[in-house]
């Protein structure tokens, strides 16, 4: 959540966030699942990339 408020306050100009304002904290969340699905997603693929010529698929 640390990283997440440090990428809302560099992109919107803020020096401090208190989450008392329901906007900033929904901002925060809304980029905590962002960065979350896509670094899952690109370990999905990842994973499937790496097992797909292999003799043990993923999917058993």
């Amino acid at each position: 959540m640390i990283v997440q408020s440090m990428i809302v306050m560099a992109v919107k100009g803020y020096e401090m966030i208190h989450f008392d304002n329901y906007s900033l904290l929904a901002s925060v969340l809304a980029v905590n699942f962002f960065l979350s699905f896509s670094i899952l997603t690109n370990i999905k693929y990842w994973i499937n990339g790496r097992y797909e010529n292999s003799d043990y698929p993923v999917d058993n």
